[in-house]
């Protein structure tokens, strides 16, 4: 690994801790992301999520995925040690899976748009 900092987020939910998420390696990315999402027809969501991608490894490690509600406080502090493991960590997909996926998602488009080619 570099000689540079990796950096993560402790995550505090109306104080209470829930985790300290980072990943050490020379490539990744960690994100905090509160959404609150309103559509026609359908529940309004309000939630976080805390998860990343480790470069290296090709794993998507995650540690919060919940439904927030109103009044809600969430504490954010930026730190560069002593990270927790993850709740779960998704798996690099094979080279065969992600090929599979592209052709799906390649014949469905082909689908939809096929007035327009």
């Amino acid at each position: 690994m570099s000689s540079m900092s990796s950096y993560g987020f402790e995550v505090r939910i109306n104080g209470e801790h829930f985790c300290k998420a980072g990943i050490n390696t020379d490539a990744h990315v960690v994100t905090c992301i509160l959404t609150s999402l309103r559509r026609l027809n359908e529940p309004d969501e309000l939630d976080l999520t805390v998860s990343g991608l480790n470069s290296v490894a090709g794993e998507h490690p995650e540690w919060i995925d919940m439904a927030l509600k109103n009044g809600d406080t969430i504490t954010i502090k930026v730190i560069s040690a002593d990270f927790e493991p993850a709740r779960s960590i998704r798996p690099k997909r094979s080279k065969e899976k992600m090929l599979d996926d592209k052709l799906r998602y390649y014949h469905k488009l082909r689908e939809e748009l096929k007035e327009h080619l």
